[in-house]
């Protein structure tokens, strides 16, 4: 009896998690097949590079319109925003950013001649539009051995060099500040980090809007394809722990997890990378993706991510957020933090739109 009972829970939660789906969230399965009525396949493997772009919280904010053969327009999907932790579209542009930088890097990939032209934003219309990108590509047989223009493998020996960085930072964006935090001063940097990881924590509203963007099943991912996800369990426990989790799941716990989550990234993190502007325009944001992009494909062996936590408008943040400007003597206001981590071969199940996701009509 105990074993019917057993195996009835398994199939149970084998069936809610949606295990035996079909996956529908992995770009690199989706192929240059019905887009064929929508856009070249020049465009379709530019945007599906795009897509690989990271955002903030994987919310992959972006939309497309195709004009002609040649030509194709990129907004910003407000759908996405996620006002609590990002009421001024900071991180959201930012996505802009990284998003753009890959579709560059891929046509040069590709030996494609791409011109980008920037709009002046209006974060108030409801498609704001980012950016047009024009290519004077000719359809080649062999444009389908390029899915993406990722930088590096998990197999790669870390390879990193502080003054190249630097420099690559200040040639790309000249008015960019750059601050690099010393091994000695790592630990005390790390203090304001956790501290602002706590203050989100225990924010209830930034707690629940995070946890309207996980996805737990594999139903989910495949439903949305974005959103966070616990990403890194591979099968066959991501059968069972994450719809778990979300069965479990409510903000005090999550902000909990969030915070014992934080703590192994910091563990784990070698340096850190801080850029600063006097003033920034919501344009510098989208500017700054793209420079945090370009230094993730010059950086062999290592994970860059961000440190946002601390620059987001939470109640109790801005102390935390002066003091540590104040100790880390940098000019200017923070706009970024990366945080470099050694690759390891860990899975990675990650949650990515297909092209015509993206497309608009």
């Amino acid at each position: 009896m105990v074993l019917i009972i057993m195996l009835s829970i398994v199939a149970g939660m084998v069936v809610w998690n949606g295990t035996f789906l079909k996956t529908k969230y992995d770009s690199a399965q989706d192929n240059y097949d019905h887009e064929q009525a929508s856009m070249t396949e020049t465009q379709f493997q530019l945007i599906r590079a795009g897509i690989q772009a990271a955002s903030s919280h994987n919310m992959q904010p972006w939309k497309i319109k195709i004009i002609d053969d040649q030509s194709f327009v990129l907004y910003a999907d407000l759908t996405k925003h996620l006002p609590i932790i990002d009421p001024d579209y900071q991180q959201l542009l930012m996505g802009q950013g990284t998003f753009i930088a890959l579709i560059r890097a891929t046509a040069e990939q590709l030996g494609i001649a791409l011109e980008v032209n920037y709009h002046p934003l209006n974060m108030e219309e409801e498609l704001p539009i980012i950016a047009t990108f024009t290519s004077d590509a000719h359809e080649d047989s062999t444009i389908d051995s390029v899915t993406a223009a990722s930088a590096g493998s998990e197999s790669e020996e870390p390879s990193f060099a502080v003054h190249e960085a630097t420099q690559f930072i200040h040639d790309l964006a000249p008015k960019y500040v750059v601050k690099w935090i010393a091994e000695e001063n790592r630990s005390e940097f790390q203090d304001y980090l956790y501290t602002a990881t706590e203050i989100e924590a225990e924010n209830q509203q930034a707690m629940e809007e995070m946890l309207d963007v996980f996805r737990f099943t594999k139903w989910e991912k495949n439903k949305y394809r974005y959103g966070l996800s616990l990403n890194t369990i591979g099968p066959p426990l991501n059968t069972f722990i994450p719809p778990i989790v979300g069965l479990t799941a409510q903000w005090k716990s999550f902000g909990k997890a969030t915070i014992n989550s934080f703590e192994e990234r910091l563990a784990n993190e070698e340096l850190y990378l801080v850029l600063a502007l006097e003033n920034p325009t919501q344009s510098d944001y989208i500017e700054v993706g793209e420079v945090i992009t370009g230094l993730t494909q010059r950086v062999a062996g290592f994970t860059l991510r961000p440190a946002v936590q601390i620059l987001q408008p939470l109640a109790g943040m801005e102390e935390v957020y002066r003091e540590m400007h104040e100790v880390i003597g940098i000019e200017g206001e923070i706009i970024q933090i990366i945080g470099f981590t050694k690759k390891d071969n860990a899975f990675h199940d990650s949650i990515r739109h297909q092209v015509m996701d993206l497309i608009l009509e």
